[in-house]
């Protein structure tokens, strides 16, 4: 297929068609994770849509979606892009300044909250932001108090179905809008900060995340089947396009809004895959590895051994080697004893996890490459759309970042720089020509900041990182409170 083929929004909604019953969607109620059919996903997408439009919201016009993982976060996301407007996160764990200072500069009209929290903090700096029109709340519990200009989800939903009853015309442009889409449109506007200044909103189209998903087809095995676990924010490229890549799998997106409770979701969902980053692999890493300290002589020497089978059998199917007989066997025993018991901490299904966002250890990757996780390494930023390099199957080497993304033309520049140039690299920065120009080289390449060098085989080393492009501070904050549990 052409990258044309490959809008996102035109790929959810015919899965959404087709999906009927099957679950898209999960998350926990009470103590039970429950299912959102592909039907109702489809159904919520068109209801947002309408809501907005019947608001007057006009092609391109910007949405704010302010909250936690949840179901709803997708469906505010699907459902405005899908009337052709634009969508801009806003990292929960913002202040009410910085969240003022990232609506405004975005001229976003209507702002979806997650819970009590960035509901309290979108009203109180309401009248601050002039063109915002109106505030969406989408958990039932939130408070609403007296306040105007404030809707719960399920209101807004019917105001949206009520509008297009009375007017049928609505339900007819947005059969429009979704046939002229088209992939210049914008899709969202990330706001990412360096070390000083105000945020960029970095300006990312469909043509952007089509090139993303046809790279991952080439790139990665991902099936209807396959189950992920959404807990990295959904604020942060990373994890948002991969829910993008899951949808437009047709595989089920589980999300959880309470990070503390990853590791009891981990054994409840059970993921083939997930995206995390070095520090999740780190703690695990040490907890099993304190565990084993403490253990017996006996199973000390067993879990050694175990590795060291696994570890030789990773080896054999990185190189493209048959192993022998007895390493077989021996491997069949050591995975019986203890690799697949190690395996279960993340539910026992997972294969294949992305990683990025950081330098993973060399003997932490190795190590559970031995246990049978695909830890599939990766680069990339806010500003290239996520991915620029990963790993192919099944090469793996734990002190690179794999090889550059179909597409992806990457070289090295002056002081090392590692440049980026193809169909994922960023229209700009939203308002700012000046500073968009200065991040771009004369002959079209995205300067990083990261220093790096390239093997002969082709396989991508970052060594240094020359300056700060985008480091999201709240990113940090949400994996930080996530890894306490594990």
């Amino acid at each position: 297929m052409t990258i044309t083929e490959f809008h996102i929004v035109k790929k959810v909604r015919q899965r959404a068609i087709d999906g009927g019953d099957k679950i898209a969607l999960k998350h926990k109620v009470g103590g039970d994770w429950q299912g959102i059919s592909w039907k109702q996903f489809g159904q919520q997408m068109d209801a947002v849509s309408l809501a907005l439009m019947a608001q007057g919201l006009s092609v391109q016009d910007k949405v704010g979606i302010n909250s936690n993982n949840m179901p709803k976060w997708s469906m505010a996301d699907l459902g405005s892009l899908q009337a052709r407007l634009v969508t801009v996160p806003i990292y929960p764990t913002n202040t009410a300044e910085q969240s003022a200072y990232v609506i405004e500069n975005a001229d976003v009209k209507v702002l979806f909250v997650g819970e009590q929290e960035q509901y309290d903090a979108a009203v109180s700096i309401f009248d601050e932001c002039p063109q915002l029109e109106l505030i969406v709340a989408m958990s039932e519990d939130i408070n609403l108090g007296e306040h105007s200009n404030v809707l719960s989800w399920d209101a807004f939903i019917e105001q949206g179905q009520q509008a297009s009853a009375e007017k049928p015309e609505l339900q007819q442009e947005l059969d429009q809008r979704i046939e002229d889409a088209n992939l210049d449109d914008l899709v969202t506007l990330i706001y990412t900060s360096g070390t000083t200044g105000q945020p960029k909103g970095v300006m990312l189209d469909y043509a952007n995340f089509a090139s993303q998903l046809k790279g991952h087809d080439e790139r990665l095995s991902l099936g209807e089947d396959d189950v992920s676990l959404c807990f990295l924010p959904l604020s942060h490229v990373f994890e948002r396009a991969w829910t993008m890549y899951v949808l437009y799998k047709g595989a089920t997106n589980c999300y959880l809004i309470d990070t503390m409770q990853v590791r009891e979701a981990l054994g409840e969902v059970k993921p083939t895959v997930m995206c995390a980053v070095p520090r999740f692999y780190e703690k695990i890493f040490s907890a099993i590895h304190e565990k084993v300290s403490r253990a017996s002589f006996v199973k000390k020497a067993m879990f050694t051994w175990a590795v060291n089978m696994g570890a030789r059998m990773a080896l054999c199917k990185q190189e493209g080697r048959e192993p022998s007989l007895v390493l077989k066997k021996s491997h069949a025993l050591a995975d019986k004893l203890v690799l697949a018991k190690l395996r279960e901490l993340l539910g026992g299904r997972i294969k294949m996890m992305p990683c990025g966002g950081a330098k993973l250890d060399e003997t932490i990757g190795r190590f559970f490459h031995a246990l049978g996780l695909n830890v599939k390494l990766g680069y990339g930023m806010t500003e290239t759309t996520a991915t620029v390099s990963c790993w192919d199957e099944p090469a793996f080497n734990p002190d690179s970042i794999g090889t550059s993304m179909p597409g992806a033309q990457v070289k090295i520049g002056e002081n090392n720089e590692i440049l980026v140039r193809g169909p994922m690299v960023m229209r700009g920065y939203y308002k700012l020509p000046e500073e968009t120009a200065k991040t771009f080289d004369e002959h079209g390449f995205l300067k990083t900041g990261d220093a790096g060098h390239f093997d002969d085989n082709g396989n991508l080393f970052i060594t240094d990182r020359i300056k700060e492009l985008m480091k999201p501070r709240v990113v940090s904050i949400l994996l930080l409170r996530l890894l306490k549990v594990l």
